[in-house]
């Protein structure tokens, strides 16, 4: 169980947290250390970058769709002594979905990556007015100390560490600038951990990125800065109750986007997870209650989703036998008629849905939701989730699943369509309300 812990923020996307927290789980983990990992928020794919460093995959936390109750719950029984959380975006962006917010809720301080290309002393205007603003705006966390990334030479170096001093900023490392260590991205996001380490490059890279952070970081300071992480109080509850007792889970490249915190929550409560693999054509467990297809990069594989009959006619004898089948995102896009690709061409899926959506007209869709379910099915009947997504549904008939609100309370419409007893939307589910 996580005893303490220690939030790695910046001041902007983009200054370089992910590798750095990369290096730095690969360092402790080097050192003996018992350490687990945590991402800010509703994120899928740095958790998985955790895994490949540590072993074991991260959890997600997060302050707008999570109590401060559940956020305390799922630190504490995470396997390991220290957490290092993953900050997202800025250090105060998202309000009390915010990073700064996050640490305030554990107790933990934050730690604060300075992408430094293009200013020297200013840094420690940043760093100090930051400390400022988060000790009178976030009660039970304060900035702990920096890392410098990014420096341009060690006469650069100096003259920041000089003017942090002033500020009584402890500079905890400087790192060098290297443009040639970048994470690939793609529309959604950075490329999947699991495909980096199908081709050697992500290995490679955090070895590359221990060393870095071993050479350059004061490690043993940066141990001594973890504080005890709040406790929780009260019985343990799970974000989201089972929605049955034995669940068919798609796990492949293709549906790779399912929350450990709910999965893990629905095993401590009874559930019996059973994976299967779409993409290699197997069938859900027909011993299963219910399916969850979660979201991922389908259209990756659309041909090869399209070609394998047998996990499509396991879909379907579920659905004859009225088994609830449910799609977020992707797997709701797989659970429609058609994907249109974008060069136009029409892919047929599962037709379980009369849903066609289409990577030939985008836009983005992204922001927390307040979901209020509408149909008689085994999800909560309010629950906070989040869109993330390029597609558009071009097509959608069919009862609505939930009426839906942003983060704000401004309603949105609708969302997502319910045929019998297959259902579902874009959105991404993460707690109950």
């Amino acid at each position: 169980m996580a005893s303490h812990g220690l939030a790695i923020t910046a001041i902007a996307s983009a200054s370089g947290k992910t590798l750095i927290t990369l290096g730095l789980l690969a360092a402790l983990k080097a050192r003996g250390v018992c350490v687990c990992s945590a991402k800010s928020g509703p994120d899928y794919i740095d958790p998985g970058f955790h895994a490949a460093a540590l072993g074991h995959g991260g959890i997600n936390l997060d302050g707008f769709a999570m109590s401060a109750h559940l956020i305390r719950h799922l630190a504490a029984k995470h396997k390991g002594d220290t957490l290092i959380i993953e900050g997202a975006m800025g250090v105060a962006d998202g309000g009390k979905a915010s990073t700064a917010a996050l640490a305030a809720t554990l107790g933990v301080p934050l730690i604060l990556i300075m992408d430094v290309r293009g200013q020297a002393e200013t840094a420690a205007i940043l760093a100090g007015g930051l400390d400022h603003m988060i000790r009178q705006d976030h009660h039970g966390t304060a900035l702990g100390g920096v890392i410098v990334n990014r420096c341009r030479s060690e006469r650069h170096a100096d003259m920041i560490r000089a003017a942090m001093a002033e500020k009584d900023i402890p500079v905890l490392g400087v790192i060098a600038d290297h443009d040639d260590l970048t994470i690939p991205s793609r529309h959604l996001g950075l490329v999947q951990a699991s495909e980096l380490t199908q081709t050697g490059t992500l290995p490679e890279m955090i070895e590359t990125l221990k060393t870095q952070i071993e050479t350059h970081i004061d490690l043993d300071h940066l141990m001594a800065l973890a504080a005890p992480i709040s406790p929780p109080s009260g019985a343990m509850i799970a974000a989201m109750p089972p929605p049955a007792q034995r669940i068919a889970v798609a796990m492949d490249q293709a549906f790779a986007f399912s929350y450990r915190h709910l999965l893990d929550g629905w095993r401590d409560h009874g559930a019996e997870i059973l994976p299967f693999s779409p993409l290699a054509d197997e069938a859900p467990d027909q011993a299963a209650e219910m399916v969850y297809l979660p979201g991922g990069y389908p259209e990756l594989y659309l041909h090869e989703l399209a070609a394998g009959k047998i996990w499509q006619a396991g879909l379907h004898e579920m659905a004859q036998h009225r088994r609830p089948i449910y799609g977020e995102c992707g797997g709701y896009m797989v659970l429609g008629q058609e994907i249109i690709n974008a060069d136009g061409q029409r892919i047929p899926m599962t037709g379980l849905l009369d849903v066609v959506t289409s990577f030939a007209e985008t836009r983005l869709h992204l922001g927390y939701r307040k979901l209020e379910c509408l149909a008689n099915v085994p999800i909560p009947h309010q629950s906070y989730g989040h869109e993330f997504h390029y597609t558009t549904s071009v097509q959608e008939h069919g009862q609505p699943l939930f009426a839906a609100s942003d983060k704000d309370g401004k309603p949105i419409g609708s969302m997502g369509v319910v045929d019998g007893s297959v259902f579902g939307s874009y959105a991404h589910l993460i707690a109950a309300a």
